[in-house]
């Protein structure tokens, strides 16, 4: 079954996108000081909002599915620089830990897996808002 269906590119709702990622990363940058997993969560959804403005700015969308999020994440992988394979390595893991906190256990996220998540997720969306920017003009 196809992962992928195209999308027509308006940049209007990119922007959107990309503004509600900026949007959930500061709400996980204040949610830090009292609980470590949602921040890990809204640094992922950060993560994962960006990359839906970048799968739209090339033209394409996830479909509804499962394993929707790993094919997000692989097409970002196939598509961004190979110098930030590391940044996409840590959003597939804070993927797996996400599924984990919410579908097995709690208390599974601790305080420097947080911390980390927010570092990687503002680095993140500085390397995708700044790929996108060199297409939209």
């Amino acid at each position: 079954m196809k992962k992928l269906k195209l999308h027509r590119v308006d940049w209007a709702q990119i922007e959107r996108f990309l503004q509600s990622a900026e949007k959930k990363l500061s709400s996980a940058h204040k949610i830090l000081s009292f609980d470590d997993e949602a921040c890990l969560q809204q640094a992922y959804e950060a993560m994962l909002k960006a990359s839906l403005g970048f799968m739209f700015s090339h033209g394409f969308r996830a479909r509804s599915q499962p394993g929707h999020h790993i094919a997000i994440i692989e097409f970002v992988r196939a598509r961004v620089d190979k110098k930030h394979a590391s940044l996409i390595a840590v959003f597939d893991r804070l993927r797996r830990k996400r599924n984990l906190a919410l579908y097995d256990d709690t208390g599974l996220v601790s305080h420097q897996d947080a911390e980390q998540a927010l570092e990687a997720a503002r680095k993140y969306l500085g390397v995708i808002q700044s790929d996108i920017a060199s297409r939209k003009t």
